[in-house]
């Protein structure tokens, strides 16, 4: 039996044009890889390309921080192994690039 989960998706803004757009979206997978697959699948689909490389976005599953992407959905740089419920907010705060 496949069941249904339903993420809801948010993020932060990447600059002052990028405020105007609503972040918010939901999504609807059936299944379930490791943490690491399904955030990466997930932020590939949905953050946007930034310019430069040294950026960071943590990623926040339900209050817990489970993941750190490096630029543009590169790499995973660190990951908690953490299961998705029936329902689901997984928040991208981003962080610039440092010069």
């Amino acid at each position: 039996m496949i069941s249904e989960i339903l993420i809801k998706l948010t993020r932060d803004s990447v600059c002052a044009g990028d405020d105007v757009d609503d972040h918010t979206k939901i999504i609807c997978i059936t299944t379930q890889r490791n943490t690491a697959e399904t955030i990466m699948h997930i932020a590939k689909e949905y953050l946007p390309n930034v310019a430069g490389y040294s950026h960071t976005w943590d990623c926040v599953l339900n209050g817990t921080k489970c993941a750190v992407i490096k630029g543009n959905c590169v790499k995973i740089t660190s990951i908690i192994d953490i299961s998705l419920t029936e329902k689901n907010v997984l928040y991208f705060k981003y962080h610039s690039a440092k010069y």
